[in-house]
């Protein structure tokens, strides 16, 4: 584990270094306002974007309403920036996808890739950092304003090395902590469980980086010594066990429908007492016959403590079912009710 940690601190300084010298070293020009326009006025940059060396420009337009010209150029630039974005984004979601399956193909379940899922949708919404506001155009014949916004493309590969290196440090605290825990089941996991969503965000972080730089692009997404932690931890949680037990004895035999379900989706399913989580529930199922079809209604409250008894997560869950029998009915409403217990699982090791 210490191999890995100064592995980490030493890649980030690495690469803050590689930048800094790539920004004290790198000649940028200033493209100023198109002094050259077309014949009807409108700006050159409204047709054919500019292209620079150390920078990238974006180009949005908006209608302009109500005669609201300030409201118009605030979305255009929102447009404009969309647009930059856009260059820098192509294919990175599939890219990171595909490099953190990579890193635990040899644990992969049914369990992880829904865990993936989750994981991915924790990662912050990604935001450009050095963009500026270069020209407008408003066109008042067809109430229309553009913009012309700029990346200054050093300065961003700066901003990411920084934000990268910080993920890097936040990582090494979390193998440290992995490292000197006593906890063990799924109060271990909910203490490794924020690595996933560090490392997927390093992930996206590094992929910007590389697509802004063309020397950098082999660059690997996630480092071994961080692909090492990360399989760690899909390890732990395709260990994980859960037990399921009802509240009470009517609705014991609604048991099976939920096992049927949590075992779909990879989770493995022990006896109560020898589980790292234990789900508990209370659950009420009403049918109504209303033109000859049935319509199941089932509702109750659900409990997932871990290994120590200690209630982490708790909610209420209602589903309805539909079919001309009232056990298909019945059934149908149950499975619902257990696709949303296997989502409250997964959630429940990020809270």
């Amino acid at each position: 584990m210490d191999a890995i940690l100064k592995k980490i601190t030493t890649f980030s300084g690495i690469m803050l270094l590689v930048v800094g010298a790539g920004v004290m070293s790198g000649c940028v020009t200033t493209v100023k306002k198109s002094a050259s326009t077309l014949d009807d006025d409108r700006p050159e940059w409204l047709l054919n974007t500019p292209i620079e060396q150390g920078a990238l420009y974006g180009v949005g337009s908006a209608e302009v309403f109500g005669g609201n010209e300030a409201a118009a150029l605030g979305r255009a630039k929102d447009f404009a920036r969309v647009e930059l974005i856009k260059q820098i984004e192509v294919d990175i979601s599939g890219t990171v996808s595909q490099e953190i399956s990579e890193t635990v193909k040899n644990n992969t379940t049914t369990f992880t890739q829904n865990l993936s899922q989750t994981v991915s949708s924790k990662v912050p919404e990604f935001k450009l950092s050095n963009v500026i506001a270069v020209d407008s155009f408003n066109d008042k014949k067809n109430r229309q304003i553009a913009s012309l916004v700029k990346l200054d493309v050093n300065k961003e590969k700066a901003a990411l090395a920084q934000q990268i290196a910080s993920l890097d440090q936040q990582l090494v605290n979390v193998a440290r902590e992995i490292e000197q825990t006593s906890a063990s089941g799924m109060s271990k996991l909910r203490l490794a469980s924020p690595a996933l969503v560090l490392a997927d965000q390093r992930a996206g972080l590094q992929a910007r980086f590389n697509q802004l730089d063309a020397s950098q692009r082999a660059t690997p997404l996630i480092p071994p010594y961080i692909k090492t932690l990360i399989s760690n931890i899909y390890q732990m949680i395709a260990s994980l066990k859960v037990s399921i037990a009802a509240e009470g004895e009517i609705v014991r035999a609604l048991q099976t429908g939920l096992i049927s379900q949590l075992t779909s989706k990879g989770i493995t399913i022990s006896e109560p007492g020898t589980s790292d989580i234990e789900v508990r529930y209370s659950l009420h199922t009403n049918t109504v016959m209303r033109d000859d079809m049935a319509f199941a209604f089932t509702e109750g409250d659900v409990w997932i403590k871990d290994e120590q008894g200690r209630v982490v997560s708790a909610f209420k869950a209602k589903a309805k079912g539909a079919s001309v029998d009232r056990n298909v009915a019945r059934t149908r409403s149950i499975e619902k009710l257990s696709s949303q217990l296997g989502s409250a699982l997964l959630n429940s090791l990020f809270e």
